[in-house]
């Protein structure tokens, strides 16, 4: 397995500089997350999906006064499925999904966003869960999600979500394309060669990763009610 002694021996056999060494775990956590996060490939735009071992399970309770829940400390992208207590789907706007808020604030009933009620739509917002209607008791919401990666500390840490036969190239490239990208380059007629080599190593080696977890999508249903799944997949 990659671990994080690994990582930082090869970046640093790449960069040479021994002020950045023990900033070095840093970059690459940073890169980590940004990867999980998401990134957008430069070959047709889309973001990449994202990594099935992050997936979470995990509960919030509603408020009595307020129409929003934070979202748990962990969770960084894609809710895809939310639950009452009692196990049945809590849907998102008609016609979306879980972040389709414009669609939600157009399917509301109160603009003012102060109904009381049992909730019948839902719509993530930033690192907030919005609901309308909001229970007059607190209910628990059981959310189905990515969660972010739990930051290397130790030598013997392994990358959190990544497969490992990809997990070097990919932290490696980035973090030394970063590095070199705040000005460390090796020699003034050679600036910028440094950032263009490893920002391309890392593009082929998220284009492996694309292709080896394959992209989570759902069909679309239509069906006799007003929940619709959006089958969106980012």
């Amino acid at each position: 397995m990659t671990t994080l002694s690994d990582l930082v021996t090869a970046i640093d056999n790449v960069i040479q500089d021994d002020s950045y060494l023990a900033k070095i775990p840093s970059y690459i956590n940073q890169a980590m997350k940004e990867i999980s996060g998401g990134v957008r490939m430069s070959a047709n735009g889309q973001i990449s999906p994202p990594l099935p071992d992050l997936y979470a399970y995990s509960t919030v309770t509603t408020s009595t006064t307020l129409p929003y829940v934070s979202m748990p400390d962990t969770y960084q992208r894609k809710v895809f499925r939310i639950s009452d207590s009692s196990g049945d789907v809590l849907s998102p706007p008609m016609g979306g999904d879980y972040y389709s808020f414009a669609l939600f604030m157009k399917q509301i009933a109160d603009l003012r966003l102060t109904e009381a009620g049992s909730i019948y739509r839902l719509a993530v917002k930033g690192n907030k869960l919005y609901y309308q209607g909001i229970p007059t008791a607190a209910e628990t919401i059981y959310l189905h999600f990515y969660r972010k990666p739990v930051d290397m500390a130790l030598d013997g840490d392994v990358p959190d979500g990544l497969p490992d036969h990809l997990a070097l190239r990919l932290l490696k490239h980035k973090v030394c394309a970063e590095i070199f990208g705040e000005a460390l380059e090796d020699g003034q007629d050679n600036s910028g060669n440094g950032v263009k080599y490893h920002t391309a190593k890392f593009y082929e080696a998220m284009i492996d990763l694309v292709d080896f977890i394959g992209i989570d999508g759902n069909p679309e249903y239509y069906g006799g009610g007003d929940f619709i799944d959006g089958g969106v997949c980012d």
